[in-house]
C-alpha cells in the first residue's frame, strides 16, 4: 500500500441518519491525533476485505484490501472525532469486488465499538483564487465537500451553488453569502439530466468564474461540455470531476474516469 494511504485504525462512536438519504458515521481513536488540523474536507480511503469485512487481519498473504473514497465532513481534534457521510441506497446482491456495495452496507449496519481502517487523508482541490464569481455544482455525493467550501466563501462573493438532491429534506444548512444564489433540483422530478440542464440555464455574470463541480460521471461530462464552451472558461480555474458512475463500482469508475481525463486533456 502506498505510504500516503498507510492505514490508521478507528472505532465507530455513533452511526445515524442526518437526512432521509444521508447517513453519518462518527469515528474516534488514538490515530486521530496523527491527522492534520485541517482534515475536514480532505478525503480518506476506507479499507475492506473483498468479502466486505473491516477486519483486515483476515486478508490472506498478498491479498489487497478494497478501497472506498469518502470526504471527511467534520473533524474535531479536541473531541478526537471525525465524521463521514454516506448516501443511502439499496444494494442488490452480494458484497463483492464485482458488485460493490461495501461502504453503504457498512454504514447502514455498523455499530458503536466496531473497528475500521482508513488511509489518508489527502486534499481535494478547492476553488481557484482571484475569481470574480463562483459556480459550485454537485449531487448528494459531493455535499460534504460543498458544505465546507461554502463556509470559506468571502462575504462579498457572487455566483451560484447548484445541487441535485434526492429529496428536499436532504438539503443541508448552508451559510451562503447574500450574493450567492442556491439552486436545487430534486432527482426524479425532472426529465433528462436535471443537474446538467439546470447548469445550462444559468446566466453567466461578467468576469472570471471559479468553478468546482463533482457529481455522477455522465452528468459531469454534460456539464463540462457546456462550461467549456463559455467565453469565460479557464481550465486552470476549474475543478470538474466525477465521484461515481451509474452501474459501475468505484474500481471500474476509476478506470473510466482516468481514460476520460486522458482523452479530455488530449
Amino acid at each position: 500500500m502506498q505510504k500516503r494511504l498507510q492505514a490508521k485504525s478507528f472505532t465507530v462512536q455513533q452511526a445515524f441518519d442526518i437526512s432521509p438519504n444521508m447517513r453519518r458515521v462518527i469515528l474516534t481513536g488514538e490515530d486521530i491525533r496523527h491527522l492534520p488540523a485541517n482534515s475536514a474536507g480532505q478525503y480518506v480511503k476506507l479499507l475492506f476485505t473483498p468479502a466486505g469485512s473491516t477486519d483486515l487481519s483476515t486478508l490472506s498473504e498478498g491479498q489487497k484490501p478494497v478501497l472506498r473514497t469518502f470526504t471527511i465532513s467534520e473533524f474535531d481534534a479536541e473531541q478526537g472525532t471525525l465524521s463521514l457521510d454516506f448516501v443511502k441506497h439499496q444494494h442488490k446482491g452480494d458484497i463483492s469486488p464485482e458488485q460493490g456495495g461495501y461502504a453503504c452496507h457498512w454504514a447502514m449496519h455498523t455499530q458503536p465499538g466496531e473497528q475500521i481502517s482508513l488511509g489518508g487523508p489527502n486534499t481535494i482541490q478547492g476553488l481557484a483564487d482571484g475569481s470574480d464569481w463562483v459556480l459550485i455544482i454537485g449531487d448528494m455525493t459531493a455535499l460534504p465537500s460543498i458544505q465546507l467550501k461554502t463556509t470559506h466563501l468571502a462575504a462579498n462573493s457572487q455566483g451560484y451553488v447548484v445541487l441535485a438532491l434526492s429529496s428536499k429534506q436532504d438539503l443541508p444548512a448552508l451559510q451562503l453569502p447574500a450574493g450567492v444564489e442556491l439552486i436545487t433540483v430534486i432527482d426524479g422530478e425532472h426529465p433528462g439530466n436535471a443537474l446538467a440542464d439546470k447548469v445550462a440555464e444559468l446566466r453567466w455574470p461578467d468576469g472570471k468564474p471559479a468553478i468546482w463541480c463533482a457529481c455522477e460521471f455522465s452528468t459531469m461530462r454534460a456539464i463540462r461540455q457546456h462550461i467549456s464552451q463559455q467565453d469565460q472558461f479557464d481550465r486552470k480555474a476549474c475543478y470538474i470531476s466525477s465521484y461515481w458512475k451509474h452501474g459501475v463500482t468505484e474500481d471500474g469508475h476509476k478506470v473510466i474516469k482516468r481514460d476520460d481525463q486522458d482523452s479530455y486533456n488530449g
